[in-house]
């Protein structure tokens, strides 16, 4: 794929707004490294707001027994309906609780599974936020992206 001019699109599923902050975090770290980038909350969005950006980066809480939050489910039914996504790159950043090891990051990576189905190629491996060890989410989740940011923007001269 040519990145030429590769845009990344930042979606959030979030019950709280924390996935938002991280969100935040990753297009501050995105935007530093040089990369065209646009943060969106997921409340009524359709596939086609993929359409304008070369790598999709979804930030998604768990909440409930693993469930994705509520203003991405619409998104994610729509994508599971049948969306043809091959033509995108993507990455998940999850946030979880390993307290609740049943389902700690499911949505995240539910995320994960459902975008490699629908034909996206995982770019970076999907990075797993652990609620109960300490870190702040959105600390690490700039950082995450930091520590690969310069290898899209490289592309891009």
């Amino acid at each position: 794929m040519s990145s030429t001019n590769l845009r990344v699109g930042i979606f959030v599923a979030t019950m709280t707004g924390l996935a938002d902050m991280c969100g935040e975090e990753i297009e501050a770290a995105l935007g530093a490294a040089g990369l065209d980038c646009e943060r969106m909350l997921m409340d009524g969005l359709d596939p086609e707001a993929f359409a304008p950006f070369g790598l999709i980066v979804i930030v998604s809480s768990t909440y409930g027994h693993g469930e994705i939050p509520d203003n991405g489910q619409a998104l994610f039914a729509a994508i599971e309906a049948g969306a043809d996504l091959s033509d995108k790159q993507y990455t998940v950043f999850a946030l979880g609780d390993r307290t609740y090891s049943d389902t700690f990051c499911a949505a995240g990576e539910s995320w994960d599974r459902l975008l490699s189905r629908s034909g996206a190629t995982r770019q970076i491996d999907l990075e797993r936020h652990d609620a109960s060890n300490g870190t702040l989410a959105e600390d690490v989740a700039g950082a995450w992206a930091s520590g690969w940011a310069s290898q899209f923007a490289s592309q891009e001269a």
